[in-house]
């Protein structure tokens, strides 16, 4: 540049051939500069201008000094920011393309991991556990499944959760064989309760009409035990011509041992009935019977009445048993609320009082078990006697069978859905002798 003249000869232009200043080309100084170089300023920083003719530009300056230091020159230089922006715009494109193509990669390799690592170890457990619930579904429960096969070793918790389903298999195939034998120890004694309840009920009089041409009377009972075989029992028997004995007892406790326990003492009090004893006689002997070797401590209550036919006499004794109840032809049903002594194999040489009532002709009698009057429903409330004397006065039944079979109604209707508590037995008697 000369500030003389105010021209300045391009050395070099940078710029495509077409637009390009050939070297030795003079042009003017700009006004700006001109003014600073003579003022004696001939180094300035770099400034941005914006011309029609040349665009965005970024120019600068800087003396030439000979050996003396003497300003000889000016060298200016021009950089098109236009330039610089594409090549910074071209920069950042690169740079985002290699920087997506290096994120696809990493996502691809990462993929690739997570695949190796736990996508293919999850599937090989997912396998292995359908196998292994197929193989459960087929004849040979035991075989091992390919879980038992599993070798993953990633050290991670992939690893830890094979283990444990290997743990897994080994204790359900231990569970599946011991609940194998449970159900089958189950079905088992499941069989034998079905033959012990047939056998139950053939051990008490189930046919009726029970005395087929027997005028003078009409007997009905029943049994419904709270488990397969229950503790309850009644009996009825003639042991002559004319006299009729009958039984309602209740063994203390359910199930098998009631069960068992009932047979014996049913036997024992109608082997005794059949000698010829009264029931006073009975009881005692039975009781004495039955506390020998009673280590189970169990006991029994029982009602015991034997009826004259050919006079409706009836005597009785009551071994801790429920009041029997009776109705006259012209009253309601009431309770006889007899003097009882102490349950049956409850102690040894106890005493027991006799008494003694009489039917007339279409008098009605009733015993039961207290499986009755307590039957419960879901509020926890029992059934009660009172419930039980207005049921069998509400329905005022002619014959033995309908009276007890509208009770069993009524106490299934109180009940509900709660579960059956307690044995219930009944048995009912009407006198027809004239």
């Amino acid at each position: 540049m000369d500030e003389e003249t105010g021209k300045a000869v391009y050395i070099i232009d940078a710029d495509d051939p077409e637009n390009a200043c050939y070297p030795g080309t003079c042009d003017d100084i700009e006004d700006n500069n001109l003014e600073l170089m003579q003022n004696g300023i001939h180094d300035f920083p770099a400034y941005i201008t914006n011309y029609d003719e040349y665009g965005w530009l970024c120019s600068a300056s800087t003396a030439i000094t000979d050996q003396n230091g003497k300003v000889i020159a000016n060298a200016y230089v021009d950089i098109s920011m236009d330039e610089v922006m594409r090549d910074r715009q071209s920069f950042l494109m690169r740079l985002m393309l290699i920087l997506v193509l290096a994120t696809i990669a990493l996502i691809i390799a990462y993929s690739f991991a997570i695949t190796k690592m736990i996508v293919e170890p999850v599937n090989l457990l997912a396998r292995a556990t359908e196998a292994f619930v197929s193989d459960k579904k087929k004849a040979d429960p035991n075989r091992l499944s390919a879980i038992s096969k599993l070798d993953i070793r990633s050290k991670d918790e992939i690893q830890e959760l094979s283990e444990s389903i290997k743990k897994m298999e080994s204790e359900i195939n231990t569970y599946i064989g011991d609940l194998t034998k449970i159900t089958a120890e189950k079905e088992r004694i499941g069989a034998e309760l079905n033959v012990a309840t047939k056998i139950q009920a053939d051990m008490l009089p189930c046919i009726f009409s029970a005395f087929p041409g027997r005028t003078e009377f009409d007997i009905y009972a029943t049994m419904t035990p709270a488990k397969e075989v229950g503790g309850d029992f009644y009996d009825f028997f003639l042991v002559d011509d004319d006299h009729l004995v009958m039984v309602m007892a209740d063994v203390s406790g359910k199930g098998v041992p009631a069960a068992l326990f009932m047979v014996i003492a049913k036997t024992l009090l109608k082997n005794s009935a059949l000698n010829g004893l009264s029931p006073k006689e009975i009881l005692e002997k039975v009781n004495n019977q039955l506390c020998e070797n009673n280590e189970a401590e169990m006991f029994v209550t029982v009602w015991l009445g034997i009826l004259e036919i050919s006079t409706g006499k009836v005597v009785c004794a009551n071994a801790g048993h429920e009041y029997p109840v009776i109705k006259h032809q012209s009253g309601p049903y009431e309770l006889i609320k007899d003097k009882y002594g102490f349950v049956l194999a409850g102690m040894e040489n106890s005493k027991y009082k006799e008494y003694e009532f009489e039917l007339k002709s279409n008098d009605k009698f009733f015993i039961y078990t207290d499986g009755v009057p307590e039957a419960t429903n879901a509020e926890n409330k029992l059934f009660g006697t009172e419930r039980m004397l207005e049921s069998l006065n509400r329905s005022n039944a002619e014959k033995p069978k309908e009276a007890l079979l509208a009770l069993k109604a009524d106490i299934d209707l109180f009940v509900g859905e709660a579960p059956q508590f307690d044995d219930i037995t009944m048995l009912g008697l009407t006198y027809l002798k004239s």
